[in-house]
This record gives C-alpha cells, sequence and structure tokens, in this order.
C-alpha cells in the first residue's frame, strides 16, 4: 500500500484528469494545493534519456546533500537497475499513467575524524522509500515532464551525517485508474482488553 502522501499527491494528480486515460496539462498543476508536500516534490524532464531533474524540494536536497536541479534522476540507481527504471518510465509517459517506484539505498554516513575508507565500514542503516511519478502535457499535448513526490516508509537514520547512496529498486507498478492506490487500513491495536491506538 502506498503512503498517505503518495496516496493524496496520485488524487490531486487524478483531479486535474479531463479523461482518465490521458496525462493532464503542466500548467494546470499548482503544488500550493499540497504545501505541506512541497520539500519532498521533485519534476524531471522525459526529453532526454538522462530524465534531468527540473525541480527538486528541499527534502531531497537534505536526503541526498547536494541539489538535484539539472542532473540525472537515472543516475541516482544502482547500474543493474537503468534498465527496469528507464523502461518504467517510458511506459508512464506513453500509457500517461503514474508510476510508483518502491526503492531502498544504504545511508553513507561521514564523520570528519574518520577517513571515507573506515567510515564504509559503519554503513549499515537502510533509508526505503517510495517516488509516485506522475505525467504531465505541455502546451503541444506532448508529456514532457513527471511530477513526483519522495516518500520515506521507513525510519530516518540514527546518525543524520549521511546522504542516500544508489538506489535498489524494490518494485515498480504502473498505477492505471481503475487501479488506483488506496490509503492504508487503520489498523487497531488492544491492550489488556482496551484499544490504544
Amino acid at each position: 500500500m502506498p503512503h498517505s502522501s503518495t496516496v493524496s499527491f496520485l488524487s490531486y494528480w487524478r483531479s486535474l484528469q479531463t479523461d482518465p486515460g490521458k496525462a493532464p496539462l503542466r500548467e494546470q498543476f499548482n503544488p500550493a494545493r499540497l504545501k505541506t508536500l512541497i520539500p519532498q516534490m521533485m519534476m524531471v524532464s522525459t526529453t532526454d534519456h538522462s530524465h534531468r531533474f527540473r525541480l527538486a524540494g528541499g527534502f531531497l536536497r537534505a536526503l541526498h546533500g547536494f541539489d538535484l536541479k539539472d542532473t540525472s534522476f537515472i543516475a541516482l540507481f544502482q547500474a543493474s537497475f537503468i534498465g527496469r527504471v528507464t523502461t518504467a518510465l517510458m511506459l508512464s509517459r506513453r500509457q500517461a499513467q503514474p508510476v510508483i517506484l518502491t526503492l531502498s539505498a544504504p545511508w553513507q554516513t561521514s564523520h570528519p575524524e574518520i577517513s571515507p575508507e573506515e567510515a564504509a565500514l559503519f554503513q549499515n542503516e537502510t533509508v526505503r522509500f517510495e517516488i509516485c511519478l506522475c505525467p504531465m502535457l505541455n502546451a503541444y499535448g506532448k508529456v514532457d515532464r513527471l511530477v513526483g513526490i519522495y516518500q520515506t516508509l521507513s525510519a530516518m537514520p540514527q546518525n543524520p551525517n549521511g546522504v542516500l547512496g544508489r538506489y535498489t529498486l524494490d518494485a515498480v507498478r504502473l498505477c492505471p485508474p481503475e487501479q488506483g492506490p488506496q490509503p492504508a487500513h487503520l489498523r487497531l491495536i488492544a491492550r489488556d482488553g482496551r484499544l490504544i491506538a
């Protein structure tokens, strides 16, 4: 099940569609409608094979340690996953439907008192996250951008002094309109016969 933030993002994107099989116009997308998600948002170009970032929120900068604008989205992945990711993005563009990538990446910590080689010995935390990318039409009716959101699925690492390493693709899923993601179900927990969560 996608995270509730991903579901909110997808619901907004779907609300912009005039036809379930057609992507909405880019000019209709108003990030202010999803104000709390702006730091997690991104936009990548589909006009080149590297899918360069056109925009990236502050949360993405914090995760990677640098501004992603004009860098390759594809280059963030381990080499063995680039083909599958490129195919997923192509299908999203051609079918005008969102794609959700479920990913994991090592959290590469740094410390000023130890060498990078020694620091590598302590790399044992992994961050799980999902990226939802939705196609957007330009004024000529062609998909030239994918707008999306990063959403972590695991707790952030204990050591805040680090950055994400290369991504591992755990799952990929196109989201046709009849099979849109549903919000996760609330689970109630009982303790000593009382509901506590």
